[in-house]
């Protein structure tokens, strides 16, 4: 493409980029990788060191691979591709990246965040605790992972319909309760444990109000 047809990039680097790195890439006579360009707005995702880096060797086009996305979906692809390669973000550019994704998907889990922005879960959970826009919401009740799937933010129904459906069918496999009460096989085999043991089907942690043991009701599940 053309490189006066493209627009500077919604980049997550707080101070720009890099004059140093620019004028190392001008030099070297390799060829660079393609950038990375929205196709609707024809913004730089990716790539910005390289286009810099072609305008001071005189190009006039440069090769491009086209993203066709929301401005936030092009974001984190930015984000994305800037961790995996090329100059890395600063910690101070991937913790105002994983505000802003915090804000604008904020129904992902910390995880999810975290693969993005190359942060730990915990520090990504920390920058939301910090975030009223991201952890004060009321109408977030579930959170997406790094695998796709939704998970509730309070597992205290999917435990009780997981006890319910193993009274009622005490021989149905673990993997087909977990999925018609919306809970992972781990806590449907946490559920099956308290069940047995008469213990409440809510740990305490998730649930400080409730009594310590309750009695189940009568179980007759297979080992």
């Amino acid at each position: 493409m053309p490189i006066a047809s493209l627009l500077p990039s919604d980049s997550p680097r707080l101070a720009g980029e890099s004059a140093e790195h620019i004028q190392v890439l001008a030099l070297s006579e390799t060829v660079l990788p393609p950038i990375v360009v929205h196709l609707p707005t024809r913004r730089v995702i990716d790539g910005m060191h390289r286009l810099r880096a072609a305008r001071l060797r005189g190009q006039r086009e440069i090769l491009v691979r086209f993203y066709d996305g929301d401005d936030e979906d092009a974001f984190i692809v930015a984000v994305e591709t800037n961790i995996a390669h090329g100059l890395p973000l600063s910690q101070a550019d991937r913790t105002a990246a994983a505000a802003r994704i915090i804000h604008t998907r904020p129904r992902w889990s910390d995880r999810k965040v975290a693969s993005v922005t190359g942060l730990s879960a915990t520090t990504v959970g920390a920058i939301r605790r910090r975030s009223a826009e991201g952890s004060g919401r009321a109408d977030v009740t579930a959170r997406v992972g790094r695998d796709g799937r939704v998970r509730p933010l309070d597992a205290t129904a999917g435990r009780l319909r997981a006890g319910d459906l193993m009274t009622q069918r005490p021989e149905a496999p673990i993997r087909e309760i977990a999925v018609a009460a919306g809970v992972s096989p781990a806590t449907a085999l946490d559920v099956r444990r308290r069940l047995r043991n008469g213990e409440h089907l809510v740990p305490a942690r998730q649930n400080p109000a409730r009594p310590a043991r309750c009695r189940p009701p009568p179980y007759a599940g297979r080992d």
